[in-house]
């Protein structure tokens, strides 16, 4: 616990409605593990070459911008604190681009929490579009809200195993997430789309299937397995299917609360793109969404 005391939840707010949702999502984190809130609102530096064109009052003039933004910083940051009186809830303002002030803001953070979309404005944070690029830098999981109508707010948390090196911590993720509120955990794994050198004999024409998805379920298992000793209670759902991973990830995460996936790709892949696979949860899933690297 000290630990997790020590690691702030952080949430990055705009003024818009996906931020606001975000914001909620992200305190509930903290509520619920005794973590540290953080909001960050960024401020784009002023742009006195842009003083001849004709802009909204106030789209220039940095001072303007950035004291609309602490006010806005400030009605967020009470708002939390009424919705959590017994977290530390703290406010940044800083001024750059939003990508990276987040990036920096985050290392070290226990995740970072936007929203699905954003708006430019004052605080000038488009979420929606920065989530992307972000989910290749950040090294602290990633969760990306969109509208909470659309999703069980009691459901299971879902979580993607692929077999891949940064699995552990994927199903680590998912599996804290859902022992703290009590829900059942659902590890989906399509079994097709393994990698070969985890399922020994299977990538040859002529496909043992029977024996792939023994294989599938055994290294499922061995992920599970370590859910369960560190959860005793956990109750845990497995799917092992023959079909795309996002597809069945997206069926699996109907009314789901979290859907949670790796950051990479497959075994052996280093920091960098985001993968099919979490590129169509990003942008299509239609619950919350963690990404989780290594880190």
């Amino acid at each position: 616990m000290a630990e997790q005391t020590q690691r702030s939840v952080l949430v990055g707010v705009d003024g818009s409605a996906a931020a606001a949702r975000a914001a909620l999502w992200a305190t509930d984190e903290a509520v619920t593990t005794g973590r540290p809130l953080r909001l960050a609102v960024c401020v784009r530096p002023s742009m006195p070459e842009l003083a001849g064109l004709a802009l909204p009052p106030g789209t220039i003039d940095g001072a303007h911008l950035r004291a609309t933004a602490s006010g806005l910083l400030q009605s967020a940051v009470a708002r939390c604190r009424v919705l959590a009186p017994g977290i530390d809830v703290q406010g940044e303002l800083v001024s750059g681009r939003p990508v990276e002030m987040l990036d920096r803001l985050a290392q070290g953070a226990a995740s970072l929490v936007l929203g699905a979309s954003g708006q430019s404005g004052v605080a000038t944070v488009l979420l929606g579009s920065s989530a992307a690029e972000l989910a290749r830098r950040v090294t602290a999981p990633l969760v990306v809200v969109r509208d909470l109508g659309a999703a069980g707010p009691d459901g299971p948390v879902v979580v993607g195993v692929d077999g891949s090196a940064v699995t552990g911590h994927v199903v680590r993720f998912a599996a804290d997430h859902a022992a703290a509120r009590g829900r059942e955990l659902v590890a989906v794994h399509a079994w097709s789309d393994l990698p070969l050198d985890a399922l020994a004999g299977t990538g040859a024409p002529g496909i043992d299937r029977v024996r792939a998805r023994r294989d599938a379920d055994a290294l499922l298992e061995s992920y599970l397995a370590t859910a369960r000793d560190r959860h005793p209670d956990l109750a845990v759902r497995r799917i092992v299917c023959l079909d795309r991973p996002a597809r069945a990830l997206f069926g699996a995460a109907a009314g789901a609360s979290l859907l949670v996936v790796g950051r990479h790709g497959r075994a052996g892949d280093t920091v960098g793109p985001l993968g099919s696979v979490g590129h169509a949860v990003l942008h299509y899933a239609h619950c919350p969404v963690a990404l989780v690297s290594g880190g």
